[in-house]
């Protein structure tokens, strides 16, 4: 006979997992960008970049909720990249002392699947 218990998730037992970290903002060695410097990033992107589309490679939450408009997509994979959680987060998800990890892509044996995103003129 199976003896199965269950525990239902609850406010209280969230409550239990939740700590206050304060954020020390980034280190010293994490240059800060300005919304100048992103619009250069950007500026600089789209000159050095194809001239009829900017396509980019979306996996995971990317896929199914995009944080740019775009014009269209299609599947596609990435062969020799893998999805693993090698992404170290000293903020917001973790801290120094105990830092939380990301999936991300990484190099090796494997593929990952996702879909190509065209970037909107």
């Amino acid at each position: 006979m199976n003896d199965v218990r269950q525990m239902r998730l609850t406010a209280e037992l969230v409550a239990l997992c939740h700590r206050e970290v304060p954020d020390a903002g980034a280190g010293p060695d994490i240059p800060v960008m300005s919304d100048a410097d992103y619009q250069a990033a950007a500026a600089q992107l789209l000159a050095e970049g194809p001239a009829d589309a900017l396509w980019i490679f979306a996996y995971g939450s990317l896929i199914w909720k995009p944080t740019f408009e775009h014009r269209g997509h299609k599947s596609c994979g990435a062969p020799g990249w893998r999805r693993s959680f090698c992404l170290e987060i000293n903020r917001w998800r973790g801290s120094p002392e105990v830092p939380g990890l990301m999936m991300a892509l990484e190099s090796g044996e494997g593929s990952c699947d996702g879909v190509l995103l065209r970037v909107a003129d």
